[in-house]
């Protein structure tokens, strides 16, 4: 329903809305034209991949 939604209104496209909301909101575009992502993006990623990492290493690396 949501894509429907943003498909029938022309101005609005879910795919420019996303990338909206994950670019960086004070300086969206580096100075060598490439999309900039958010910081909090950057951090949640940070935060999961050693969330993931730490759970890895005492799930299965830690059977000694």
């Amino acid at each position: 329903m949501l894509r429907r939604l943003y498909r029938s209104d022309g101005e609005i496209n879910l795919e420019a809305v996303l990338r909206r909301s994950i670019s960086d909101p004070i300086k969206p575009v580096s100075e060598k034209g490439r999309k900039r992502p958010s910081t909090v993006v950057v951090v949640s990623g940070i935060a999961l991949f050693l969330i993931i990492a730490a759970f890895m290493y005492f799930s299965f690396g830690g059977q000694r």
